[in-house]
């Protein structure tokens, strides 16, 4: 027997019903193209939170105690770093992401994965590296996704073949 469970539909009742404006889709997309926010500045705290859950990590082997802390902040950068014209950080993040989601254990050989993914982040912020990085970019990404392939090849028992739900605060 199936529970139904009825979605409460929160942004609805925020936004209202009915079509959204043109004009205010053009307005909010053109304030998207032309924003001069400095990501550096929003995306620094996310990265000292992140570094802060992987210090954590190293001494708690518990993943479930260290998930939320870890996806939090990537799932942040994957959000924010193409809206701000870093899409390198939200492909890179993205991959991270779905790394977080899939493993099963927080061992010496993940948590350097989540490391090395942090350091990158943050060189590519902190030099202010925007786009999709070219060549280069396309190359870190690649790189991420092998060494998950490796983790994943090394430990097969240690990864979930669909992804973990984590609960949002």
């Amino acid at each position: 027997r199936a529970k139904i469970i009825k979605a409460e539909n929160k942004l609805k009742q925020k936004a209202g019903y009915g079509e959204i404006a043109e004009r205010l889709v053009d307005s909010a997309e053109k304030l998207i193209q032309t924003n001069q926010v400095n990501f550096q500045e929003i995306a620094m705290p996310i990265l000292e939170s992140l570094r802060g859950a992987i210090s954590k990590s190293k001494n708690s082997g518990n993943l479930d105690e260290m998930l939320h802390e870890l996806i939090n902040p990537v799932m942040e950068l994957k959000a924010n770093g193409p809206m701000f014209k870093y899409h390198l950080v939200g492909n890179l993040a993205s991959v991270m992401l779905s790394f977080l989601e899939h493993i099963d254990s927080l061992d010496s050989d993940a948590v350097e994965i989540i490391e090395a993914h942090e350091k990158t982040l943050s060189a590519i912020i902190g030099k202010g590296i925007k786009g999709d990085g070219g060549p280069l970019g396309t190359q870190l990404v690649q790189e991420l996704e092998d060494a998950c392939a490796r983790y994943y090849r090394k430990n097969p028992d240690r990864f979930k073949k669909s992804p973990r739900v984590t609960p949002q605060s």
